[in-house]
């Protein structure tokens, strides 16, 4: 059995060892994201590959990279536990990769942005000149509307939270996007994760 506490910068670290240690058991998480909010996730691993993922209620999320994107918490790893069932199979080096990546943009834009459940609205004065944007970043802006936060237009467009404030974070730059301040039902409203999103989901959201 292999278990601690962690923080930010250590995540990549535990799932480093088992991949060390070619290993194959169940590694549970729990504990505060980047993002906010709790996360407790249970994923299954064989080989050094992700197979399955089992998200704990109340845990808000829009990517499997969300999941292991933890400011604080705790970890253990149980050796031979096997998963019943299998959906994909992701080296866990790719996860380190994309999770050491999504903490290092979020360090970089942090300052800036806050937490997630900000809202923003469009600032037409800000254009300064014509803009080319990837439809990500389309998703991104037309749903600014000074009413729905960044938790929220993560969750309605099924992008990661990473990929919506690097968006954000552009617009901001640019001068076409300003926080605003939220109503009340939006900042007290607890957002609610689809359930039985599947597995390539989880992935192809980063």
């Amino acid at each position: 059995m292999l278990e601690g506490k962690f923080g930010n910068c250590q995540v990549d670290e535990v799932l480093q060892t088992i991949v060390q240690g070619k290993g194959t058991g169940c590694l549970n998480l729990e504990g505060t994201s980047i993002f906010g909010g709790r996360v407790k996730a249970t994923f299954y691993i064989e080989d050094s590959r992700m197979v399955h993922v089992d998200i704990g209620a109340g845990t808000a999320y829009s990517s499997l990279v969300d999941l292991f994107s933890l400011r604080e918490g705790s970890f253990s790893f149980a050796s031979g536990e096997m998963a019943t069932t299998r959906d994909q199979s992701i080296p866990i080096a790719d996860i380190v990769l994309q999770v050491t990546a999504a903490l290092d943009e979020w360090n970089s834009m942090r300052q800036k942005l806050g937490s997630l459940d900000v809202v923003y609205a469009l600032s037409a004065e800000g254009a300064g000149r014509d803009l080319t944007l990837t439809r990500e970043q389309w998703q991104v802006m037309v749903s600014l509307d000074g009413k729905t936060s960044m938790r929220e237009i993560a969750r309605k467009t099924g992008k990661g939270s990473v990929a919506v404030s690097k968006a954000l974070y552009g617009f901001m730059e640019a001068g076409l996007a300003v926080e605003v301040e939220a109503p009340s039902s939006t900042r007290d409203a607890e957002p609610t994760p689809p359930q039985h999103r599947s597995f390539l989901g989880l992935w192809s959201r980063k």
